[in-house]
């Protein structure tokens, strides 16, 4: 494909410097946003293989020069990022298999903790928030399968369960906040 001749795509192409330095702003902006900050220690490594994909995608015609050429830089950034993420994901994931003594232990004292605190925002909630919220967090149905379930659409789930967990997160301030009220009282 043919570049209009001072575009930052072809300028890209020519190796001219400035464009290169350009396109890395560009790459690292999109790298150190919050989203992908776990993967600070692969920044390096991840700024050069977006680069080299978005050469390798100039080269091959890919790119639509009607588009915003820094859309599309960003767009084969995240996509780069999402991937490394989803490796970094699955690496951290322990195998069924895994003998006991290599297990992170179990925190006894944790896990009681967090089942009362779990106990305590079911209490806490609505009977349809109580439902949204154990499907969801306990049983692990994922939006699609709530959806499919309630005959609703997937974003009207997720709004629902957002709300269900700013409610439950107010009630729970609110009660903690009551208690310390007595206290001083």
């Amino acid at each position: 494909m043919d570049y209009a001749e001072h575009s930052t795509a072809r300028r890209l192409l020519e190796n001219e410097p400035q464009a290169l330095s350009e396109v890395i702003r560009w790459i690292s902006t999109t790298l150190t946003s919050p989203r992908f900050w776990s993967l600070r220690e692969e920044w390096p490594d991840l700024v050069q293989e977006a680069l080299a994909r978005v050469v390798e995608s100039l080269q091959q015609g890919r790119f639509d020069a009607s588009r915003d050429f820094r859309v599309y830089v960003q767009g084969i950034v995240r996509h780069v990022s999402l991937q490394a993420l989803a490796r970094l994901v699955a690496s951290a994931r322990i195998p069924e298999e895994v003998p006991a003594h290599q297990k992170p232990p179990v925190d006894p004292e944790g896990a009681a903790i967090s089942g009362q605190l779990v106990r305590r925002v079911l209490d806490l909630a609505s009977e349809e928030c109580r439902e949204l919220m154990r499907l969801y967090f306990i049983e692990a149905r994922s939006y699609e399968e709530l959806a499919a379930s309630c005959a609703l659409p997937v974003g009207t789930i997720k709004s629902r369960l957002f709300r269900c967990l700013e409610s439950a997160h107010e009630a729970l301030r609110a009660g903690v906040f009551r208690r310390r009220v007595k206290e001083k009282a």
